[in-house]
């Protein structure tokens, strides 16, 4: 079995509520709801039981090697770890032990640093979650020992089981390559967009670099890009004016005027200078299929962190959906699909 037990810790214990049953917590607190926040993990790991008495005898009367807790005693948590990765959690009462609503990640070690990510789990719709940055949260959050993957350009990591293709864990998500920047010149980059606008078809995007010294002092490369729609007067035909708005890729200089910056437009000789420009493919190619739960979070310091809100809104839109593997012609292929509700609940 894999377990994981949690005991009250009695200095958070202000209303005397250790080794007391379920029928007197309303008396002791005023509510028979159990407080996650009083608890601490005192075990995890797996253990040669085959029920929850076994699980009662054992940490009684063998401890395991390196058990720090107490004996396992009424008010202690369970917490069961089925084959798919689900947890149910145990109450230890007077007789016998009742399944409970428990939060492991309101207990004290996870408040004490968490990080905000996108969590995606098979056969569930992806979230934001709130997970502990210690390295028992992370492993706890993906059922096992991490793996880091990092396929973006930006300093963001895919934080995995690092056995999860191995140990039957259910196929997840696939990870696709990031597009591909096709360059061109600012004059191709224009007809490109002419010809959308005046095909009635979807919104192009480009991406236009002016050169370092357009600037008075240095600026990074995403400071220097800015993203331009071809939803723009100066793109589109029969228009009463000519403008072009563009925000650079650092969000430093949002939604400008940048025809009047432009040495190509109406800047002038003292203009800002094109480096380059480039459009991305909608091409994609599968690099990776995750098994098992995963999350993403930011990974630019020397600790991971959490991600910001353009992150999180553009993650959750990437993996929304769960996915099936299917093969067709040879080819493996990852395809999102909608859960069914859980009525359940």
């Amino acid at each position: 079995m894999d377990i994981t037990i949690y005991q009250i810790n009695m200095g958070r214990d202000h209303n005397r509520i250790a080794f007391e049953g379920l029928d007197l917590l309303k008396m002791y607190q005023g509510s028979d709801k159990i407080d996650s926040r009083i608890y601490d993990r005192v075990f995890e790991g797996e253990v040669d039981c085959k029920d929850l008495e076994d699980v009662y005898r054992k940490f009684n009367l063998e401890h395991p090697e390196g058990y720090k807790g107490r004996s396992l005693s009424v008010s202690d948590v369970v917490e069961i770890v089925d084959e798919n990765g689900d947890s149910t959690f145990h109450f230890c009462d007077s007789i016998g032990f009742k399944q409970i609503d428990f939060d492991p990640y309101l207990t004290e070690e996870y408040k004490e640093d968490k990080i905000k990510v996108v969590l995606c789990e098979p056969g569930k719709v992806a979230r934001v979650a709130e997970i502990s940055n210690t390295l028992a949260g992370l492993q706890k959050t993906v059922k096992g020992d991490i793996e880091q993957f990092c396929p973006y350009e930006e300093a963001v990591a895919i934080i995995c089981n690092e056995e999860g293709k191995f140990n039957g864990m259910m196929p997840n998500r696939a990870i696709y390559s990031e597009p591909q920047e096709v360059e061109m010149s600012y004059g191709e980059l224009t007809s490109r967009f002419r010809e959308a606008e005046r095909n009635g078809g979807e919104h192009l995007t480009g991406y236009i670099v002016f050169t370092e010294d357009s600037f008075t002092k240095p600026y990074p490369e995403a400071a220097r890009t800015y993203a331009v729609s071809s939803n723009n007067k100066a793109f589109q035909p029969n228009m009463g004016g000519y403008s072009i708005y563009a925000s650079a890729l650092d969000g430093s200089d949002p939604m400008i005027r940048l025809e009047g910056y432009m040495q190509s437009e109406k800047g002038g000789k003292d203009g800002w200078k094109i480096e380059r420009c480039y459009m991305k493919s909608d091409e994609k190619e599968m690099i990776d299929v995750i098994f098992g739960p995963f999350f993403i979070c930011d990974c630019s310091g020397p600790n991971y962190g959490s991600l910001n809100q353009e992150q999180i809104d553009r993650f959750m839109k990437q993996f929304e959906n769960p996915e099936r593997l299917i093969r067709m012609n040879g080819t493996l292929m990852s395809v999102p699909y909608k859960p069914e509700p859980d009525l359940s609940r």
